[in-house]
């Protein structure tokens, strides 16, 4: 809601105002908001209303596409400490980062990771990236759950400069504003929240709150906020169904150990084992192998010996929020929102399990290795607003962001650098300005129109701060007195983005409602001093061979120590001829350190109409959208070793492109069988086709001589585009009824299955030559056409690419007697079969391992193959709030009733669900 000080004002004394003021100023740690409207609890369902999101001063105009997010009653009836527990239960959406982390990666109809989805905190862009093994953890965004109000998921392609560079979808994430702190009626006032675990399955949760401060006057908002949360390492779920974890639950990540410390291979019951990928490397092979029931009762009991370490979180956050109205006709105002926040956890856990020979139960083998994160997330922005006339509405709004975060790990057996303390450190920050105006029109015969204008000029700078398995190489050689040149792991880089964004739609209640809208963005980046290998072959040419070069000289009278040495200089000669950098003495490579630049001018556009079919409440819509994403300087630089698999840089990649489709029908009938009940239900096709998208693979590097068995990059693997479409596809469904004592709420997502596999150019470039060579050593090299053909295959990360989407459902019911005070209800969860299809490509099996290891049957020939990874599971959740007054809310919420193992598999580790969880919170507003 948005205050209206022409109705009515508070009468708050300016000097409590004013203390509120300097109180929030006297915080060290503030951030920034642009928008300040509150809007009402959203039905439980599909929306079925047009918006177009943005940085636009007044009310979004209308959109198309099935709009299902978490409103302010969904997150005050969960009180999650963890967004997983409120993402997983929105049509559509997962959540692709570790359940500990406190930032989140979120996913959107199959799509996500590095942007691909935009992500946004109070409207301002956030999707920062740093290296991980697991793609879609990447393009994280830090959002603070004591302080959320609302989360808005907007499905499809959508033109405004806060989503251009992405290419489908958007989730908002909305802080508490004044009006959800002060008491009605009330200038000065605050709220206090607060949630512990407690009872035998307090599982970890420690006393967690938050504190807010508000006041207004006349011409003034504040807002202040603190919150500080602790979780202790959680217990995991140790209920399952054995049959399908036998033949569900991949346990190639799964270590096992006994009292002796002797290791248990889990490559010993492998649907499929000795799979080889085509780079040879480590990660891209296939190595599906299944629990024995011995080691499957060793998880179960590890899992109830106690928690597993490595789950644990500390986390503080502190917001304000002041806004100043200038009580003029124009509603001017300004806004300055701020969040600061700090965390420690860890993340990548891979769990071993300690299995005695004296018949004691297992348990978890000490704490597993995983990286210790340190994570620092800053926001301040400040907007100005008015509305000046129909036509001119402007909005003005400055910002700053920053994420800085601290990677350390321990270097894992067969790297170069094992048991040594690594780390990776990466500081992004941001800073901006975004213009927009509104403009209300009428036309002949069409109606009321709107236009939105938004440009956006950003400028941000990522600083890497790394030592790497290969850093940690170089130390012991100059320890040793030999000289070992190393790749930058990743690049420092400064990007320049322009955006510019129109959107027209109609501006009317008519059952008609039409969104069209453009966008253009130009992204500059430099990168700084990366060090990388490249080819060194410049153009193609002849190179004499040696000894015929000397039996020339010697025919034409020299002697051979002349000839001998005239030949070498006509040799180097002819040689250097060829090179690119004839000075570099690394044979036919070289070490390119010079400052990179990179252009790309980005495309989006999108067109939507919905109409409400009069008296029936049906409203059928469609959307069709078309976005860009330029890819990052990490994915074009990053080149090293990371984990026993060797990367190398592709400056040469292209930018992602998506075609969304949107269809759907909503329906709404209010007074359907009482005269105060609602329901309303919808129903919704989605298809995303991305090309060139982005994954990792083989490639030649630039201006290399490709031999039989490929270049000089031998088994590394690099970002590359995937020449084939990557298809994510499916329904949602949406369903919502209510009345004054019950309430029934549910969504399922039923994806349909297409197996996507990566097809890459082997010289992205399209610079490569070839060579052959005479009997006399002559060494002819040619310029090779094209880009050197292609090569299909499961990528290092195929878990991610490949992954098949599982269904995912919830329903939520609950009793809602005198009126409305007391909330009793149960949520059910539902995630299907978690499995990834993988490409097996027959000529790069080097001998029998494959079959041998196989107890599944392997295709004749190239073709699909499915690796099982984690079952389905289905948990109960209970909970129950009481509102005692108007002031104060009481809640108890029973997590996992049935203590499912609920989780799931990363490329090299597990990502486990809590067990059994009992909070109890409280809200308490004076």
């Amino acid at each position: 809601m948005i205050w209206d000080r022409k109705a009515g004002r508070y009468t708050g004394t300016l000097s409590k105002i004013t203390l509120l003021t300097l109180m929030s100023f006297s915080s060290a740690q503030a951030l920034a908001e642009q928008t300040t409207s509150t809007a009402a609890d959203a039905k439980p369902t599909s929306t079925d209303t047009l918006t177009v999101t943005g940085s636009e001063p007044a009310a979004p105009p209308p959109k198309t596409m099935l709009n299902a997010g978490a409103s302010k009653k969904d997150l005050e009836r969960r009180k999650a400490s963890h967004l997983s527990d409120v993402v997983d239960q929105i049509s559509g959406t997962s959540m692709n980062s570790l359940y500990a982390r406190p930032d989140v990666s979120i996913g959107i109809q199959g799509v996500a990771g590095y942007g691909r989805v935009s992500q946004q905190l109070e409207g301002i862009s956030q999707n920062f990236t740093a290296f991980t093994r697991d793609i879609g953890q990447t393009g994280s965004i830090y959002v603070e759950p004591q302080f959320l109000q609302s989360i808005d998921v907007t499905r499809g392609v959508n033109t405004s400069t806060g989503t251009l560079g992405s290419l489908g979808g958007s989730v908002n994430f909305r802080y508490l504003d004044i009006d959800d702190v002060l008491r009605p009626g009330k200038s000065l006032g605050g709220m206090v929240r607060g949630s512990t675990g407690f009872s035998q399955y307090a599982n970890g949760q420690k006393p967690s709150g938050a504190a807010f401060l508000a006041g207004r006057d006349e011409s003034w908002d504040v807002l202040l906020g603190v919150s500080r949360s602790k979780n202790d390492a959680y217990s995991v779920g140790s209920n399952f169904n054995q049959g399908e974890m036998l033949n569900g639950f991949h346990a190639t990540n799964l270590q096992f150990y006994d009292d002796q410390n002797t290791y248990y291979n889990s490559a010993e019951n492998c649907r499929y084992g000795g799979v080889t990928g085509v780079s040879g490397g480590f990660q891209d092979g296939l190595n599906n192998c299944m629990l024995t029931p011995q080691r499957l009762q060793w998880l179960k009991q590890a899992a109830k010996s106690g928690a597993l370490k490595g789950t644990e979180r500390t986390a503080d956050s502190q917001m304000l929020r002041l806004r100043h109205y200038f009580n003029d006709e124009f509603n001017q105002r300004l806004d300055l929102f701020a969040s600061a926040s700090h965390s420690r956890f860890e993340s990548d856990q891979k769990p071993q399990i300690k299995a005695s020979n004296n018949g004691t139960d297992a348990e978890w083998f000490g704490s597993p290795w995983s990286v210790k994160n340190e994570l620092d997330s800053r926001v301040i922005s400040l907007k100005y607003q008015g509305e000046f006339s129909d036509l001119i509405n402007p909005s003005i709004q400055i910002y700053h962001e920053q994420q800085r975060r601290k990677q350390g790990w321990l270097g894992i057996a067969g790297s170069y650098a094992y048991n040594q303390p690594l780390h990776y450190d990466v500081d992004n920050q941001s800073n901006g300005i975004k213009l927009a105006n509104s403009s209300h029109f009428s036309l002949p015969v069409v109606g009321n129109w709107r236009l939105d204008a938004g440009a956006e000029l950003r400028r941000e700078k990522k600083t890497v701060d790394s030592l790497s398995e290969e850093d940690a190489l170089q130390k012991q050689y100059a320890q040793w007195g030999l000289t070992y040149v190393v790749p930058e792991w990743d690049t420092d880089s400064r990007t320049i983005t322009q955006s510019l964004a129109l959107n027209l739609s109609t501006d009317d209640d008519g059952p008609l409602k039409i969104s069209a809208g453009v966008g253009f963005q130009h992204v500059a980046m430099d990168v700084y001093s990366p060090r990388y290998l490249s080819g060194n072959i410049g153009k193609g040419g002849t190179i004499p061979g040696f000894q015929p070069l000397i039996d020339q000289y010697i025919s034409a009278g020299e002697s051979y120590a002349d000839a001998t040495e005239k030949a070498l200089e006509e040799l180097t000669a002819a040689t250097d001829a060829v090179k690119i950098d004839p000075s570099n003495g690394n044979g036919y490579t070289r070490w390119v350190t010079d400052n990179q630049k990179h252009h790309y001018n980005l495309k989006s556009g999108n067109l939507a109409v919905q109409y409400t079919l009069p008296g029936t409440g049906l409203t059928p819509y469609a959307s069709l959208g078309y976005g860009e994403r330029a890819p990052t300087s990490g994915e074009m630089y990053i080149s090293g070793a990371w984990m026993r698999q060797a990367f190398i840089a592709n400056p040469d990649l292209k930018p992602e492109k998506n075609l969304s489709l949107q269809l759907g029908l909503n329906y709404h009938r209010p007074a359907l069988f009482t005269e105060s009940d609602d329901f309303s239900a919808g129903v919704g096709f989605y298809r995303n086709r991305i090309k060139d998208y982005i994954g990792y693979g083989p490639l030649w590097m630039s201006n290399d001589i490709i031999g039989e068995n490929g270049g000089s990059a031998g088994q590394s693997v690099g970002s590359v585009n995937n020449l084939s479409a990557v298809i994510r596809q499916g329904f949602e469904f949406n369903l919502a009824y209510q009345q004054p004592l019950f309430y029934i709420r549910s969504n399922l997502t039923v994806p349909l299955r297409h197996d996507n596999k990566m097809c890459s150019a082997n010289s992205p470039s399209g610079n490569y030559y070839t060579q052959s060579i005479a009997d006399d050593g002559t060494t002819t090299i040619t310029r090779g056409s094209g880009n050197g053909g292609q090569s299909c295959y499961s990528g290092w990360n195929w878990m991610e690419t490949s992954q098949i989407e599982p269904i995912r459902g919830s329903l939520t019911a609950a009793i809602t007697p005198y009126h409305g005070q007391l909330e009793l209800g149960a949520t059910l969860i539902y995630r299907g079969k978690q499995r990834a299809a993988y490409w097996y490509v027959k000529d790069a099996q080097p001998g029998s391992a494959a079959e041998e290891n196989s107890q599944q049957s392997l295709p004749d020939h190239d073709g699909w193959i499915t690796a099982n990874l984690w079952p389905k599971t289905f948990k109960v959740d209970l909970f129950a709030n009481y509102k005692v007054t108007d002031d104060l809310k009481l809640g108890v919420y029973l997590a996992n009733l049935t203590n499912q193992m609920d989780g799931t598999t990363t490329s090299m580790g597990y990502n486990f669900y809590p067990g059994r969880t009992f909070t109890a919170n409280l809200e308490y507003r004076f």
